[in-house]
């Protein structure tokens, strides 16, 4: 075994230059001359194709599959607004490490946690979710005592999970609308 630092820098670091592109399915791609960068070619492709060039993402796995999510406060005067909003990107963080999901996107506003997660192709939305508002619930509770006052439920978060497949977070309009919806469920 070779115990090299700098091999192993080296090695490292040429991991991290070579570009990661998918090709999705139906699209043609070039062969490459050896000089050339994959990354341009697949652009102009597809811009010779008639097609606008895609946008970097974040690398997803091919084994995975991604979410956006949100959940909304049980009661409408509970804000997340100061100090819970540290704290609810932090114990998001953790919850997704924990289990093995990566963090995308996150955003806390005062009505509402919405976030893009990638999670393994066998994860059960229902179970994610259900992990999620426990453990968010708990620390919430725990650190903020105020919010535990007028909800006995030992539930933070509103009934019902808003999950939908895909890396965008969801529009303010559709935010809306499901807050909307959940208030008028709860009868408010």
């Amino acid at each position: 075994m070779n115990t090299d630092k700098s091999s192993s820098v080296e090695t490292e670091e040429i991991k991290r230059e070579q570009p990661d592109v998918s090709t999705p399915p139906g699209v043609w791609v070039p062969v490459l001359a050896p000089d050339s960068n994959r990354e341009d070619v697949w652009k102009e492709s597809f811009e010779q194709l008639g097609g606008a060039a895609p946008q970097a993402s974040a690398p997803q796995l091919l084994s995975e599959l991604s979410f956006a999510c949100v959940l909304i406060p049980r009661f409408s005067d509970h804000y997340l607004v100061g100090d819970i909003v540290d704290w609810l990107s932090v114990w998001m963080k953790q919850v997704c490490v924990s289990y093995g999901w990566r963090l995308d996107t996150l955003a806390v506003r005062p009505g509402y946690i919405q976030w893009v997660m990638h999670v393994p192709m066998n994860s059960n939305p229902a179970h994610f979710m259900k992990l999620i508002r426990r453990y968010t619930s708990e620390q919430i509770f725990e650190d903020f005592p105020r919010f535990k006052q007028k909800n006995i439920s030992g539930e933070f978060w509103a009934p019902g999970n808003y999950v939908v497949p895909g890396n965008q977070l969801q529009s303010t309009e559709q935010v809306n609308e499901l807050i909307l919806q959940t208030r008028r469920y709860q009868g408010m």
